[in-house]
């Protein structure tokens, strides 16, 4: 027969407990959060509106890769997370009739366990940011809350849940706080005042963004109950969209950062950011093919990826860089 547990031993059995939630963390983060896709997006992104910024700003100056910027991209990834892990309990209900087999619905982790890495993300967040970039940080506050505020408005909203459109205007100012934050971040750095090309160029990621959204939910084919903006204006109307966001997207470009302006060798990167269109072109001829069903996601995720990383080139080729770690 055993004997009462003592303290070391509840100690060890509580450090257990905790090693445990964290590796299912950590296999929640590999499995809905994997590195390879959500911190390269935030390094593209932060990369790509940064250098926008720059060579749309001609008294800033030169544009700095250091720390700094890499914390930056580390707060962004952070925010991705945070999103992330609140959907998972925004989506549970859905969730367990359509996707059964992802973590929460399954059980591999608990909604206990994703919010207390809810608050450590929080912690990181303001430790990265508070001390250097106070409006920058008031802007991620007001998005970490606006976040988390979505979770009831869901539950408690059937509008907002079940109308794909309503949604995603409820949900997007989240990714607009994010792009805010990053011009606040470029504001704080350079010292540079506002201008006029700041909210064409954050409209512009906005487009980009929503090319990949309506991409990924474009079929051909009706399917009820799923989350398609094709069941509710069609398929040619969800194809429109989506061809229509990533035309605004690279009409902006030039606009804005002038490219026919550039000569000599930075010439092509200048006019990089627009050849994604090939993207577009591909997903609208896959999308058209005979026996085809849906918008190949993964071409939409091509655009956007290949604009942010034409967008970076063309940056790094047209305007003045610091290299200083």
């Amino acid at each position: 027969m055993s004997g009462p547990t003592t303290d070391l031993e509840r100690d060890d059995l509580a450090g257990d407990g905790r090693a445990h939630s964290a590796g299912r963390l950590l296999a929640f983060v590999h499995e809905r959060s994997p590195l390879r896709v959500y911190l390269t997006y935030a390094v593209l992104w932060v990369l790509a509106l940064s250098g926008a910024l720059h060579l749309a700003t001609p008294e800033a100056p030169a544009w700095r890769l250091d720390l700094s910027l890499a914390a930056e991209v580390a707060t962004v990834w952070l925010m991705l997370l945070f999103g992330r892990i609140v959907d998972e309990q925004k989506d549970l209900e859905y969730d367990r009739v359509h996707n059964p087999g992802r973590p929460l619905p399954r059980g591999a982790v608990s909604v206990l366990e994703l919010r207390i890495a809810m608050a450590a993300v929080v912690v990181l967040v303001l430790a990265l940011n508070a001390w250097s970039h106070p409006a920058a940080t008031v802007v991620l506050v007001v998005d970490l809350g606006y976040i988390c505020l979505l979770v009831p408005l869901d539950r408690l909203s059937t509008r907002v849940r079940d109308g794909l459109f309503l949604n995603l205007l409820v949900s997007y100012p989240v990714q607009l706080m994010l792009s805010v934050q990053i011009w606040l971040f470029f504001l704080d750095e350079t010292g540079a005042g506002p201008r006029w090309s700041a909210p064409a160029l954050i409209s512009m990621f906005a487009c980009v963004f929503l090319h990949f959204e309506f991409a990924r939910k474009t079929s051909r084919r009706p399917a009820p109950g799923a989350h398609l903006y094709s069941n509710v204006v069609g398929a040619r109307g969800a194809a429109a969209l989506t061809i229509g966001t990533a035309l605004a997207a690279v009409l902006i470009d030039p606009v804005v950062l002038r490219p026919w302006e550039v000569s000599g060798p930075a010439l092509p990167a200048a006019w990089l950011p627009l050849t994604a269109l090939g993207f577009v072109w591909m997903g609208a001829r896959r999308f058209r093919a005979a026996g085809a069903t849906v918008w190949p996601a993964a071409l939409g995720m091509g655009f956007l990826a290949w604009f942010y990383l034409g967008l970076t080139v063309q940056s790094l080729a047209v305007g003045t860089v610091d290299i200083s770690w």
